[in-house]
C-alpha cells in the first residue's frame, strides 16, 4: 500500500580508516521526561533505550543502520597539527613589561575511548582546539611569561624550558578530557621592537665572538698540528737513532759472541793440548822412570854379578888380571921372557899378579 508504506533505498554508513563513529539514537525515551538510572544522570551520555548520544563507538568499516533510528557522527582520531602563528600566535607580557609573541606548532589527537563524551560535551575539532587547548596554552604562557624577563626568552635556556613546561602542562590538562597532546614546538619568539635592535646587536656581537673563538681554535689546532708533526718527526728520528743504536749493539754483541766463541774454542783446544802435553809428559816421565828402573835394575844386576865375581877372585885386582888374561890369552902366539922375577911374564910390565900369589912360569 503506497499510501501506508514507503520504501527507501539509502546508502550504508561508511566510517573511514583513522576514524570512529559516535552513535546518536533518534528514538527512545526522552531524557527530560523519563529520568534515567542514577548512575547515568549528569554524565552527558544516555543509556540504551534513550534518545541522545550513547557510549557506543563504531570502528572503521561499513554499517547498515536505519538513519531514521540512529545516526553516526564520524570522529577523526588521526594526529592534527595546528600552527600558532599570525592571529593565533600566543602573546604575553614578561616580568619587565615587554610583549613577547610566541609562534609554534601543536600536534594532538582524540583518544578513542573518550570520543563520544568529547564530541557531545565539547564539539568538533575546532571546538576542542578553541575551548580546550588554546585557552590553556595562552593562560599558561601568561603565567609563566610574567615570571621571566624578555631577554630570558630570547637567549639562554629559558626558551627550551618554556617549551618543555608548556608541553607538559597541555598534556596534563588535556588528557582527562580524552585529548592527547603529542608535541609542542616553539619555532619563533618575536621580541618587542624596543629591544629587537639591542638583541640583534648582541647577537651580532655573540656571532663575532664565536667567529673569533673559532679562529682562535683554528690557530690552536694548527699550532697543535705543527707541534704533533714536529713530535712525530722527532719521534721518527729518535726511532731511527734507536734502531741504528740497536743494530750497532746487536752487531757488537754478535761480533763479541763470535770472538768469545772463537776464543773459547781456542781455549778449549789449548786446554786439550795442555792436557795432551801433560799426558805426553807423564808418559815420557813414566817411560823414563821405567827405563831408569830397567837401567838401574840392569846396572844393579850387573854390579851384583861383578861384585860376586870380584868377591870370587878375592878382590878387584885379581879379577882385573883375569879379564886381562882372558882378553890377551887367545891372541898370544909366543912369549919372550926372562928369568927375572919381575914384571908380568918377565916383561917390563907392572906386576899384575895379586899380592901373595906367585905367577907360574
Amino acid at each position: 500500500n503506497p499510501y501506508a508504506y514507503d520504501v527507501l533505498i539509502l546508502p550504508a554508513t561508511q566510517i573511514r580508516p583513522g576514524n570512529v563513529g559516535v552513535v546518536v539514537s533518534l528514538v527512545g525515551k526522552d531524557i527530560l521526561n523519563d529520568q534515567p538510572p542514577a548512575e547515568h544522570r549528569n554524565t552527558f551520555l544516555v543509556p540504551d533505550g534513550y534518545k541522545g548520544v550513547g557510549d557506543e563507538i563504531l570502528n572503521a568499516g561499513t554499517y547498515y543502520l536505519n538513519p531514521f533510528m540512529k545516526t553516526v557522527v564520524e570522529v577523526n582520531l588521526q594526529s592534527h597539527r595546528f600552527e600558532m602563528s599570525g592571529e593565533d600566535a600566543i602573546s604575553f607580557l614578561t616580568m619587565d613589561g615587554f610583549s613577547i609573541t610566541v609562534e609554534g606548532t601543536l600536534e594532538f589527537n582524540i583518544l578513542k575511548e573518550h570520543s563520544a563524551m568529547l564530541t557531545h560535551k565539547v564539539g568538533d575539532m575546532d571546538d576542542i582546539l578553541k575551548k580546550l587547548i588554546l585557552p590553556r596554552a595562552r593562560g599558561f604562557s601568561r603565567v609563566e611569561g610574567s615570571k621571566k624577563t624578555a631577554v630570558d626568552f630570547i637567549v639562554g635556556e629559558s626558551r627550551q624550558e618554556f617549551q618543555n613546561n608548556l608541553e607538559d602542562h597541555l598534556r596534563k590538562m588535556s588528557l582527562p578530557w580524552g585529548v592527547s597532546v603529542n608535541s609542542v614546538l616553539i619555532r619563533n619568539i618575536i621580541p618587542p621592537q624596543e629591544i629587537a635592535s639591542i638583541i640583534r646587536d648582541r647577537e651580532l656581537a655573540v656571532q663575532e665572538a664565536r667567529r673569533i673563538d673559532r679562529q682562535i681554535e683554528q690557530a690552536k689546532s694548527r699550532a697543535q698540528l705543527v707541534r704533533e708533526q714536529m713530535l712525530a718527526e722527532q719521534n721518527s728520528k729518535r726511532v731511527a737513532a734507536d734502531t741504528d743504536k740497536m743494530r750497532a749493539v746487536i752487531a757488537a754483541e754478535q761480533e763479541m759472541s763470535v770472538r768469545l766463541t772463537a776464543a773459547q774454542r781456542e781455549l778449549d783446544v789449548a786446554k786439550v793440548g795442555l792436557e795432551t802435553a801433560k799426558l805426553n809428559a807423564q808418559a815420557v816421565i813414566l817411560e823414563a822412570s821405567a827405563q831408569r828402573d830397567v837401567i838401574e835394575k840392569t846396572n844393579q844386576s850387573e854390579a851384583d854379578v861383578l861384585a860376586s865375581q870380584v868377591r870370587a877372585f878375592g878382590g878387584g885386582e885379581p879379577y882385573a888380571m883375569y879379564l886381562l888374561y882372558e882378553k890377551l890369552g887367545p891372541r898370544i902366539e909366543s912369549i919372550l921372557t926372562t928369568d927375572e922375577n919381575r914384571g908380568t911374564f918377565g916383561l917390563p910390565l907392572p906386576n899384575l899378579a895379586p899380592a901373595g900369589r906367585e905367577v907360574s912360569r
